[in-house]
Protein backbone atom coordinates (compact mmCIF):
# COMPACT_ATOMS: atom_id res chain seq x y z
CA UNK A 1 0.00 0.00 0.00
CA UNK A 2 1.55 3.30 -0.89
CA UNK A 3 2.02 6.05 2.00
CA UNK A 4 -0.74 8.02 0.34
CA UNK A 5 -3.56 5.78 0.72
CA UNK A 6 -2.27 4.36 4.15
CA UNK A 7 -3.82 7.01 5.48
CA UNK A 8 -6.66 8.92 5.84
CA UNK A 9 -7.08 12.12 3.39
CA UNK A 10 -9.15 14.21 5.71
CA UNK A 11 -7.91 17.30 3.84
CA UNK A 12 -9.82 19.60 6.44
CA UNK A 13 -8.14 23.38 5.73
CA UNK A 14 -9.83 25.74 8.46
CA UNK A 15 -12.01 26.12 10.86
CA UNK A 16 -15.79 26.39 9.14
CA UNK A 17 -14.45 23.31 7.29
CA UNK A 18 -14.34 20.94 10.58
CA UNK A 19 -17.53 22.54 11.84
CA UNK A 20 -18.98 20.90 8.57
CA UNK A 21 -17.25 17.72 8.80
CA UNK A 22 -19.01 17.33 12.36
CA UNK A 23 -22.36 18.68 11.67
CA UNK A 24 -25.31 16.44 10.51
CA UNK A 25 -29.36 16.00 11.03
CA UNK A 26 -28.34 16.14 14.69
CA UNK A 27 -25.67 18.93 14.73
CA UNK A 28 -26.10 22.20 12.63
CA UNK A 29 -23.15 23.82 11.13
CA UNK A 30 -23.73 26.99 12.87
CA UNK A 31 -24.05 25.09 15.73
CA UNK A 32 -20.76 22.89 15.59
CA UNK A 33 -18.85 25.75 14.68
CA UNK A 34 -20.37 27.63 17.96
CA UNK A 35 -18.93 24.12 19.85
CA UNK A 36 -15.20 24.81 18.41
CA UNK A 37 -15.62 28.47 18.92
CA UNK A 38 -16.90 27.71 22.64
CA UNK A 39 -13.73 24.73 22.96
CA UNK A 40 -11.14 27.27 22.32
CA UNK A 41 -12.24 30.28 24.44
CA UNK A 42 -12.86 27.70 27.55
CA UNK A 43 -10.82 24.79 26.94
CA UNK A 44 -9.08 24.58 30.04
CA UNK A 45 -12.18 24.59 32.30
CA UNK A 46 -13.35 21.93 30.11
CA UNK A 47 -11.78 18.97 31.29
CA UNK A 48 -9.58 18.08 34.70
CA UNK A 49 -7.82 15.07 36.08
CA UNK A 50 -9.27 12.17 37.03
CA UNK A 51 -9.43 10.06 39.60
CA UNK A 52 -7.81 7.11 38.32
CA UNK A 53 -4.81 9.17 37.85
CA UNK A 54 -1.51 8.16 39.47
CA UNK A 55 0.63 11.03 40.28
CA UNK A 56 3.47 9.12 42.16
CA UNK A 57 3.59 7.07 38.97
CA UNK A 58 3.22 10.61 36.79
CA UNK A 59 0.14 8.75 34.68
CA UNK A 60 -2.57 11.08 34.56
CA UNK A 61 -6.13 10.59 33.25
CA UNK A 62 -8.06 13.38 32.00
CA UNK A 63 -12.10 13.97 32.12
CA UNK A 64 -13.94 15.96 29.80
CA UNK A 65 -17.33 14.03 30.46
CA UNK A 66 -20.61 16.05 30.35
CA UNK A 67 -18.31 19.05 28.85
CA UNK A 68 -18.31 20.76 25.56
CA UNK A 69 -15.05 19.55 24.92
CA UNK A 70 -15.85 15.83 25.84
CA UNK A 71 -18.93 16.85 22.94
CA UNK A 72 -16.68 17.73 20.73
CA UNK A 73 -13.82 15.26 20.95
CA UNK A 74 -16.42 12.66 20.65
CA UNK A 75 -17.29 14.44 17.19
CA UNK A 76 -13.93 14.13 16.01
CA UNK A 77 -13.29 10.55 16.76
CA UNK A 78 -15.97 9.87 15.19
CA UNK A 79 -16.95 11.47 12.47
CA UNK A 80 -13.31 12.43 11.37
CA UNK A 81 -10.93 9.46 12.54
CA UNK A 82 -13.65 6.31 13.34
CA UNK A 83 -14.42 5.85 9.36
CA UNK A 84 -10.90 5.26 8.25
CA UNK A 85 -10.81 2.04 10.87
CA UNK A 86 -10.59 -0.01 7.80
CA UNK A 87 -7.44 1.33 6.87
CA UNK A 88 -5.41 0.34 10.18
CA UNK A 89 -3.75 -2.97 10.04
CA UNK A 90 -4.89 -6.51 11.02
CA UNK A 91 -1.91 -6.92 13.33
CA UNK A 92 -3.27 -3.05 15.42
CA UNK A 93 -6.18 -3.63 18.48
CA UNK A 94 -7.49 -1.61 21.05
CA UNK A 95 -9.41 1.74 20.25
CA UNK A 96 -10.78 0.79 17.02
CA UNK A 97 -14.09 -0.97 16.69
CA UNK A 98 -14.54 -4.61 16.48
CA UNK A 99 -10.85 -5.27 17.77
CA UNK A 100 -10.74 -5.76 21.69
CA UNK A 101 -8.15 -7.91 23.53
CA UNK A 102 -9.73 -10.68 23.05
CA UNK A 103 -9.08 -10.65 19.27
CA UNK A 104 -5.65 -9.58 19.73
CA UNK A 105 -4.33 -12.87 22.06
CA UNK A 106 -6.82 -15.15 19.52
CA UNK A 107 -4.56 -13.92 16.64
CA UNK A 108 -1.34 -14.42 18.74
CA UNK A 109 -2.34 -18.46 18.31
CA UNK A 110 -0.26 -20.40 16.12
CA UNK A 111 -1.20 -24.13 14.59
CA UNK A 112 2.82 -25.43 15.42
CA UNK A 113 3.64 -26.64 18.25
CA UNK A 114 5.94 -25.50 20.77
CA UNK A 115 5.45 -22.24 20.45
CA UNK A 116 6.95 -18.83 22.19
CA UNK A 117 5.38 -16.09 23.35
CA UNK A 118 7.79 -12.02 23.80
CA UNK A 119 6.32 -9.51 25.05
CA UNK A 120 6.66 -5.88 25.98
CA UNK A 121 4.80 -3.00 26.33
CA UNK A 122 5.39 1.02 25.79
CA UNK A 123 6.16 3.10 28.38
CA UNK A 124 4.07 5.64 29.45
CA UNK A 125 2.86 5.54 25.71
CA UNK A 126 0.63 8.18 24.90
CA UNK A 127 2.79 10.80 27.01
CA UNK A 128 5.61 10.25 23.99
CA UNK A 129 3.44 11.20 21.79
CA UNK A 130 3.54 15.33 21.65
CA UNK A 131 1.23 17.90 19.85
CA UNK A 132 3.98 18.43 17.02
CA UNK A 133 3.52 14.62 16.11
CA UNK A 134 -0.07 15.09 16.41
CA UNK A 135 0.40 18.23 14.25
CA UNK A 136 2.45 16.31 11.94
CA UNK A 137 -0.02 13.26 11.08
CA UNK A 138 -2.81 15.65 9.88
CA UNK A 139 -0.87 18.29 8.08
CA UNK A 140 1.45 15.69 6.30
CA UNK A 141 -0.33 12.88 6.54
CA UNK A 142 -3.83 13.52 6.40
CA UNK A 143 -3.32 17.07 3.71
CA UNK A 144 -5.29 19.06 6.41
CA UNK A 145 -3.61 22.79 6.09
CA UNK A 146 -1.11 23.79 8.73
CA UNK A 147 -3.81 25.75 10.68
CA UNK A 148 -6.39 23.18 10.44
CA UNK A 149 -3.76 20.65 11.85
CA UNK A 150 -2.36 22.96 14.95
CA UNK A 151 -6.09 23.63 16.05
CA UNK A 152 -7.03 19.44 15.61
CA UNK A 153 -3.40 19.50 17.65
CA UNK A 154 -4.47 21.63 20.11
CA UNK A 155 -7.95 20.10 21.00
CA UNK A 156 -6.77 16.97 21.20
CA UNK A 157 -3.03 17.34 23.68
CA UNK A 158 -3.14 18.85 27.06
CA UNK A 159 0.07 19.54 28.81
CA UNK A 160 2.02 16.78 31.20
CA UNK A 161 1.89 16.77 34.49
CA UNK A 162 -1.10 17.89 36.73
CA UNK A 163 -3.29 20.49 35.32
CA UNK A 164 -2.27 24.00 36.88
CA UNK A 165 1.62 22.54 35.99
CA UNK A 166 4.46 25.04 34.43
CA UNK A 167 5.23 22.35 32.43
CA UNK A 168 5.12 23.99 28.10
CA UNK A 169 4.99 20.53 26.83
CA UNK A 170 1.59 18.96 25.63
CA UNK A 171 1.38 15.50 24.81
CA UNK A 172 -2.19 13.25 23.75
CA UNK A 173 -3.52 12.22 26.85
CA UNK A 174 -5.05 9.24 28.48
CA UNK A 175 -8.92 9.85 28.89
CA UNK A 176 -10.06 11.90 26.02
CA UNK A 177 -11.74 9.76 23.13
CA UNK A 178 -9.43 10.74 20.28
CA UNK A 179 -6.66 9.42 21.91
CA UNK A 180 -6.60 5.68 21.20
CA UNK A 181 -6.71 6.38 17.40
CA UNK A 182 -4.51 9.11 17.33
CA UNK A 183 -1.30 6.99 18.87
CA UNK A 184 -2.38 4.47 16.22
CA UNK A 185 -2.13 6.67 13.47
CA UNK A 186 0.77 9.05 14.74
CA UNK A 187 3.42 5.44 15.32
CA UNK A 188 1.49 4.02 12.00
CA UNK A 189 4.95 3.97 9.95
CA UNK A 190 7.28 2.36 13.21
CA UNK A 191 4.72 -0.38 13.57
CA UNK A 192 4.75 -1.50 9.94
CA UNK A 193 8.23 -1.65 10.14
CA UNK A 194 7.97 -3.74 13.52
CA UNK A 195 6.01 -6.02 11.45
CA UNK A 196 7.82 -6.12 8.37
CA UNK A 197 11.19 -6.91 10.21
CA UNK A 198 9.56 -9.79 12.92
CA UNK A 199 7.91 -11.70 9.32
CA UNK A 200 11.64 -11.53 8.19
CA UNK A 201 13.57 -12.71 11.32
CA UNK A 202 11.04 -15.23 12.15
CA UNK A 203 10.03 -16.19 8.50
CA UNK A 204 9.22 -20.13 8.75
CA UNK A 205 8.49 -20.17 11.98
CA UNK A 206 4.76 -18.83 11.78
CA UNK A 207 5.12 -15.33 13.29
CA UNK A 208 2.15 -13.31 14.55
CA UNK A 209 2.61 -9.88 15.30
CA UNK A 210 -0.96 -8.12 17.77
CA UNK A 211 -0.23 -4.20 19.22
CA UNK A 212 -3.02 -3.37 21.31
CA UNK A 213 -2.96 0.22 22.82
CA UNK A 214 0.77 -0.15 24.17
CA UNK A 215 1.08 -3.60 24.78
CA UNK A 216 2.83 -5.32 21.93
CA UNK A 217 2.97 -9.21 21.81
CA UNK A 218 5.02 -11.96 19.28
CA UNK A 219 4.90 -15.64 18.94
CA UNK A 220 6.17 -17.96 17.01
CA UNK A 221 7.20 -21.77 16.73
CA UNK A 222 10.02 -23.76 17.20
CA UNK A 223 12.30 -20.09 17.71
CA UNK A 224 15.84 -20.73 19.54
CA UNK A 225 17.43 -18.38 21.90
CA UNK A 226 19.56 -16.56 19.27
CA UNK A 227 16.72 -15.58 17.21
CA UNK A 228 14.48 -14.75 20.54
CA UNK A 229 17.75 -12.30 21.28
CA UNK A 230 17.70 -10.91 17.78
CA UNK A 231 14.14 -10.41 17.66
CA UNK A 232 14.27 -8.22 21.18
CA UNK A 233 17.17 -6.38 19.85
CA UNK A 234 15.60 -5.47 16.63
CA UNK A 235 12.00 -4.50 18.16
CA UNK A 236 13.90 -2.42 20.97
CA UNK A 237 16.12 -1.02 18.23
CA UNK A 238 13.17 0.00 15.56
CA UNK A 239 10.90 2.10 18.33
CA UNK A 240 13.78 4.03 19.69
CA UNK A 241 15.35 4.53 16.64
CA UNK A 242 13.29 4.45 13.27
CA UNK A 243 11.71 7.98 13.97
CA UNK A 244 13.88 10.64 14.70
CA UNK A 245 11.00 12.76 16.02
CA UNK A 246 9.39 9.70 17.71
CA UNK A 247 10.79 7.96 20.00
CA UNK A 248 9.21 5.06 21.75
CA UNK A 249 10.10 3.57 25.17
CA UNK A 250 9.37 0.22 26.23
CA UNK A 251 9.23 -0.68 29.97
CA UNK A 252 12.18 -3.13 30.90
CA UNK A 253 10.15 -4.58 33.66
CA UNK A 254 7.58 -6.13 31.54
CA UNK A 255 9.62 -7.13 28.42
CA UNK A 256 10.84 -11.15 28.25
CA UNK A 257 9.55 -14.26 26.41
CA UNK A 258 8.05 -17.59 28.31
CA UNK A 259 7.24 -20.88 26.23
CA UNK A 260 3.41 -22.07 25.77
CA UNK A 261 3.01 -24.04 28.99
CA UNK A 262 -0.10 -23.99 30.86
CA UNK A 263 -0.24 -20.10 32.62
CA UNK A 264 1.27 -18.29 29.72
CA UNK A 265 -0.49 -15.29 30.06
CA UNK A 266 -1.29 -11.92 27.64
CA UNK A 267 -3.85 -9.02 27.82
CA UNK A 268 -5.05 -11.11 31.20
CA UNK A 269 -5.87 -13.83 29.06
CA UNK A 270 -4.21 -17.45 28.89
CA UNK A 271 -2.73 -18.64 25.73
CA UNK A 272 -3.19 -22.00 25.13
CA UNK A 273 -1.33 -24.28 22.50
CA UNK A 274 -4.82 -23.87 20.21
CA UNK A 275 -7.17 -21.45 22.32
CA UNK A 276 -7.89 -19.32 24.88
CA UNK A 277 -8.40 -19.38 28.52
CA UNK A 278 -9.32 -17.09 31.84
CA UNK A 279 -5.93 -15.45 32.91
CA UNK A 280 -5.39 -15.64 36.13
CA UNK A 281 -7.15 -12.60 38.00
CA UNK A 282 -9.93 -13.52 36.35
CA UNK A 283 -10.13 -16.88 37.73
CA UNK A 284 -9.71 -15.57 40.90
CA UNK A 285 -12.71 -13.48 40.79
CA UNK A 286 -14.91 -16.12 39.30
CA UNK A 287 -13.37 -18.45 42.42
CA UNK A 288 -14.37 -15.40 45.37
CA UNK A 289 -17.50 -15.06 43.60
CA UNK A 290 -18.10 -18.41 43.73
CA UNK A 291 -17.72 -18.58 47.54
CA UNK A 292 -19.76 -15.83 48.04
CA UNK A 293 -22.84 -17.47 46.09
CA UNK A 294 -21.46 -20.63 48.11
CA UNK A 295 -22.22 -18.96 51.57
CA UNK A 296 -25.59 -17.62 50.32
CA UNK A 297 -24.48 -14.09 49.54
CA UNK A 298 -26.62 -13.81 46.60
CA UNK A 299 -27.02 -9.58 46.61
CA UNK A 300 -27.48 -7.92 43.19
CA UNK A 301 -23.81 -6.44 43.04
CA UNK A 302 -22.59 -10.02 43.67
CA UNK A 303 -24.87 -11.45 40.79
CA UNK A 304 -24.08 -8.81 38.33
CA UNK A 305 -20.46 -9.99 38.73
CA UNK A 306 -21.40 -13.73 38.13
CA UNK A 307 -22.92 -12.50 35.33
CA UNK A 308 -20.27 -10.31 33.45
CA UNK A 309 -17.67 -12.82 34.34
CA UNK A 310 -19.88 -15.34 32.98
CA UNK A 311 -20.37 -13.54 29.88
CA UNK A 312 -16.34 -13.22 29.14
CA UNK A 313 -16.03 -16.78 29.54
CA UNK A 314 -18.51 -17.45 27.19
CA UNK A 315 -16.55 -15.06 24.94
CA UNK A 316 -13.45 -17.09 24.49
CA UNK A 317 -15.50 -19.76 24.62
CA UNK A 318 -17.00 -19.13 21.11
CA UNK A 319 -13.68 -18.80 19.46
CA UNK A 320 -13.07 -21.68 17.23
CA UNK A 321 -10.02 -23.65 18.75
CA UNK A 322 -7.23 -23.96 16.04
CA UNK A 323 -7.01 -27.10 14.20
Amino acid sequence: MTKNKRYPQIKIRSKNELAKHLSGKKLLFEEALKLINDVIQNYDSYWKDSNSSEPKKNKYVRSAINTPLGKLLKLIDRKILAPHDNKIPEFIFGGIKGRNHIDASYSLLGKRRKRVLYKTDLKRFFEQISINRVSYFFHKKCGCSKKASELLANLCCVKLGSKGTQETDKVLTRGFSTSPRLAVWCNLDIFLRLSWRIKKILRGHDPRLAIYVDDIGVTGSRIDKDKIKSLANNIKNILLNFDANQELKINERKTGWKKFNKGVEHLGVELGRNKLGLGGKTKAKFHKVNLLLKKGNRSDKILRIKKGLSVYKNQLKKLAPLM
